[in-house]
């Protein structure tokens, strides 16, 4: 009977890896072959600090996907905090304190959709893609469509400073992704996130207002991105309007890879760290394997999209 049991566990264990890793190491085993060096140390390091500011971003909509949502202004909060960063520093601001101050304004930009989209019954879709166009615009405006520039050592302390051989960049993303799954699994407010995409009724039936958790879900989504600009500022040394443009398709493909659902309010930021990890592996073996870059865009939006077509298709056998 011990035996049966351990045997159980490991199949439900299994069964709770999502499709998207098995998929990860096909790939990887394919790259593999077709470039010899491709499986190193130094490779794989690279690809972890190319991924970290998308990850941290993608652990940000994941919570908004939980609530059965997206939030399409998160890739124009990232540019916006490495302009207004810089932005202030030139005008005299302590670069570190502008840095707080450009995380506080992606927060209060949070809120504010959370606002739109639970106030005024708006959704998602259409509220967050208003608010990216005005940051956007608010980005482009600040720098007259150009880069600004600001020297600091600061940079250089977290793009290159290591801990255990690797960046430290990375150990904020590991940092970050300790807080959002603390956050998801082990506090009400995370329970709420779930509540609002699993059983709404059932937060209303608890005398939790939906409206404020929204409100709160939205603006946390946008502390995460701030955390995201500083990292990407960090890289690029440079207020870039549209630096980040388009990675809130890349963090919502990333989280639906990694198995979180938008009808359901299933799912976690594990899963996220693996559908992150694929679409960066694409990318960076097709540069390794000489692929044009006419082509990546198409090969990489057909592998993530047969990645998510096998998720749901495994989770449909699954519910059989």
């Amino acid at each position: 009977e011990v035996r049966m049991m351990e045997k159980a566990s490991v199949k439900q264990r299994l069964k709770n890896i999502p499709p998207v890793a098995y998929m990860l190491i096909v790939i990887i085993a394919v790259f593999s072959f077709m470039d010899p060096h491709y499986f190193s140390f130094t490779n794989f390091r690279n690809v972890l600090i190319q991924s970290t500011p998308l990850m941290i971003l993608a652990f940000g909509q994941t919570c908004i996907v939980l609530t059965q949502g997206t939030d399409l202004s998160l890739g124009a909060q990232v540019s916006f905090v490495t302009v207004f960063t810089v932005f202030l520093a030139q005008r005299g601001i302590i670069l570190e304190v502008a840095m707080i101050i450009a995380v506080l304004c992606t927060i209060l930009i949070g809120a504010i959709n959370g606002t739109i989209v639970a106030k005024g019954n708006i959704p998602p879709f259409i509220a967050t893609y208003g608010m990216q166009n005005i940051v956007n615009s608010i980005s482009l405006l600040l720098t007259a469509g150009s880069s600004i520039y600001f020297s600091s050592f600061t940079y250089r302390i977290v793009t290159e400073t290591t801990i255990l051989m690797i960046p430290l960049m990375v150990w904020v993303a590991v940092i970050v992704f300790i807080i959002v799954w603390i956050v998801l699994k082990k506090t009400k407010f995370g329970t709420n996130i779930h509540g609002l995409g699993g059983n709404k009724e059932a937060l209303v039936l608890a005398g939790i207002s939906p409206v404020k958790c929204l409100i709160k879900t939205y603006a946390f989504a946008g502390f995460v991105a701030g955390i995201a600009g500083i990292i990407t500022l960090c890289r690029v040394e440079s207020g870039q309007p549209i630096v980040a443009n388009g990675w809130e398709f890349q963090a919502v493909a990333a989280t639906l890879l990694g198995g979180s659902s938008l009808r359901e309010g299933k799912g976690g930021v594990t899963g996220t760290i693996f559908g992150v990890l694929l679409i960066q592996i694409i990318k960076n073996g097709l540069n390794v394997i000489g692929v044009q870059s006419i082509m990546q865009n198409a090969i990489i939006g057909s592998i993530v999209l047969a990645a998510i077509i096998i998720d749901a298709v495994v989770r449909i056998r699954a519910k059989e």
